[in-house]
């Protein structure tokens, strides 16, 4: 009844407005509010009891009476969404605040409850058990927690305590075993021999077995979309159980990264009772290309609840690393996204909030920031397989040196990562691109066409801006990821994205070069491979390492790629925050996150 309540004085106040009086009958409030006299005249008593309105009653057929709206509607709906979060009723309250999801006054009000409800919370189970919940607010809408359909960092975050795969990084970036306890690989190395654990149960209860990574990887293969890391599993041959715990990989050729592709989330092993094999048709739907199941892995975590506002992990207790200390985590997805007063760090690459425990009562202690070491670099690259300007290098030069010269002007957050911090260099350097422009004519020279994904949009305004400064016109496409792979960025003349630098940058740098060949025209697109080709085959890190560098640095070279920021991805939590570890995607481990009852919460028996 409470938030029917606030609903009905948002519909007062969209009709009437905050603080002027206004002469009005019950009836034309019954008429507004959709209610017989009686039930709207008990609607005003209330309104009046909370002290929300002022109402001077007029008796008398055709009398009017005055309303006054005292509480600002920003509050009220503040309040209505904190109910309606409670309550798990957040789409319904969503479309009625949408006219009010852009106030700062709202966000505030929110942001401030957000403090209250996130964190560390603790309550007693029916057997008098302790139970630890955390609570993560979210920006990002979670559309698929499967790992072959997840795009979003919070998707990978979720997934990454939901399964696990073959082989694990540990913090130091090294791989290590997990479902399997160890490995062989033949001299030629197109043969690789896994050996799994015994007794590894997936969360609906059956055991894993070599049949379950046969399966998975025969989906991965039979897959028609644009994954991450596909090339990779391209190159495998065959996949053979030849026995319950065994399991026999068969390469096309050597490839070097194909161990380092089994430690990500792409390659997590899933249940096939969950999972469908994929098909033809997966190709062609971009929005939610799976329906949202409740997956089934054998991590840490299992997903008891999930819709389009909750996801609660529950601890999976059989799990074969150990059970985690936490018994539950929250994942609630916000209906607004302004950033919050206490998190100024959080940017589109960090979806969540930070990991924060009882922060109103604990306002006096010092925050403690870490970093795992994991950047968010965001890049141009040029579509030179389209004909059109930037098939010139003489205008790709050009542009190159624009966005160089516009410097820490065109992008506030980060550090810029372009080469551009020597600024009489850059100067020099756009004067010379700016003489050699001058020298060609070709059709139409300065129109160019940009493409990004939708939460790099005010990115690509800010670098078309900039563009238009120096005499370009430029047109924006974004698109859903799945577009971004597929034809979006073929049609356009400029591509703006990002690449994670994490303990996987490698193999990220590695399928970067490969997506980022199939625009190049066909003449840097057969260097980039041949390049490509002798980095999977390398033994070494230490020469993959500078075969990466090399590709770059050609891409550079001839102005087909160009660094714009790069920024750290931090975490900042409270003391009371034990045992904080990062896996190699730079996630909190959250197996491993614990919370101590402090020393105000014990009771001393004398």
């Amino acid at each position: 009844m409470t938030m029917k309540l606030h609903q009905q004085y948002l519909l007062l106040h969209q009709q009437f407005g905050h603080l002027s009086e206004h002469e009005v009958t019950l009836a034309e409030l019954g008429e507004l509010l959709d209610c017989t006299h009686r039930n709207t005249l008990t609607i005003v008593k209330k309104m009046i009891g909370l002290h929300w309105i002022h109402w001077m009653s007029q008796r008398g057929r055709g009398r009017r009476s005055t309303l006054t709206l005292l509480i600002p509607a920003e509050k009220i709906a503040a309040e209505y969404m904190m109910q309606a979060m409670n309550r798990r009723e957040l789409q319904q309250a969503a479309e009625h605040i949408g006219a009010f999801s852009s106030s700062v006054t709202m966000q505030h009000h929110l942001n401030q409850w957000l403090l209250g409800y996130s964190g560390h919370h603790t309550e007693e189970g029916i057997h008098n058990e302790r139970i630890d919940t955390l609570r993560l607010p979210i920006r990002q809408q979670i559309h698929a927690l499967d790992p072959m359909y997840i795009n979003l960092l919070a998707e990978s975050f979720i997934t990454s305590h939901v399964f696990d795969g073959l082989v694990q990084r540990n913090e130091a970036g090294e791989i290590k075993p997990c479902l399997a306890h160890t490995w062989d690989v033949s001299e030629d190395r197109m043969t690789w021999i896994f050996y799994l654990r015994k007794g590894v149960s997936f969360h609906d209860g059956q055991y894993l077995t070599a049949e379950d990574v046969v399966y998975t990887f025969e989906r991965l293969q039979s897959t028609k979309r644009r994954n991450l890391y596909k090339d990779v599993s391209r190159h495998i041959l065959s996949i053979e159980a030849r026995d319950s715990l065994t399991v026999c990989f068969r390469l096309t050729k050597p490839h070097e990264m194909f161990i380092d592709f089994l430690t990500t989330s792409r390659a997590s092993i899933v249940s096939p009772r969950l999972h469908p094999m994929s098909d033809s048709s997966d190709s062609v739907v971009e929005e939610e290309p799976y329906p949202a199941l409740k997956p089934v892995g054998t991590g840490p975590f299992k997903v008891s609840v999930w819709d389009e506002h909750l996801c609660r992990l529950d601890a999976h207790p059989a799990y074969f690393q150990g059970r985690a200390q936490l018994d539950r985590v929250e994942i609630l997805q916000i209906p607004w996204s302004a950033p919050t007063n206490w998190n100024d760090h959080t940017a589109m690459e960090s979806p969540f909030f930070h990991l924060v425990h009882n922060p109103l009562s604990s306002t006096g202690a010092a925050w403690s920031q870490i970093s795992a070491g994991v950047t968010v670099r965001k890049l141009i690259t040029c579509n030179t397989q389209k004909i059109g300007p930037l098939s010139d290098p003489t205008i790709r030069a050009h542009v190159q040196a624009c966005v160089a010269s516009e410097g820490h002007s065109l992008f506030k957050e980060g550090t810029v990562a372009t080469s551009s911090h020597d600024s009489e260099r850059v100067s020099t350097n756009l004067e010379h691109a700016n003489d050699s422009l001058d020298r060609i004519t070709p059709i139409n020279p300065k129109t160019l066409l940009i493409a990004t994904i939708a939460q790099y949009r005010e990115d690509a305004a800010r670098l078309a801006k900039a563009l238009e400064r120096h005499g370009y016109t430029c047109t924006i496409r974004t698109g859903t990821m799945e577009q971004f792979k597929g034809d979006l960025r073929l049609q356009c003349d400029l591509i703006l994205f990002s690449l994670i630098r994490d303990r996987d940058v490698e193999l990220r740098r590695y399928d970067l070069y490969i997506t980022l060949s199939e625009h190049l025209d066909e003449r840097s697109k057969e260097t980039v491979q041949n390049m490509l080709t002798r980095v999977i085959s390398s033994r070494h890190r230490t020469d993959r390492t500078l075969g990466l560098d090399q590709i770059e640095q050609f891409l550079q070279d001839q102005s087909l790629l160009m660094h714009l920021t790069e920024k750290p991805i931090e975490t900042a939590y409270l003391p009371s925050v034990r045992g904080v570890s990062f896996n190699s995607q730079g996630w909190v481990n959250l197996r491993h996150i614990w919370f101590p009852t402090s020393l105000d919460e014990v009771t001393v028996k004398s």
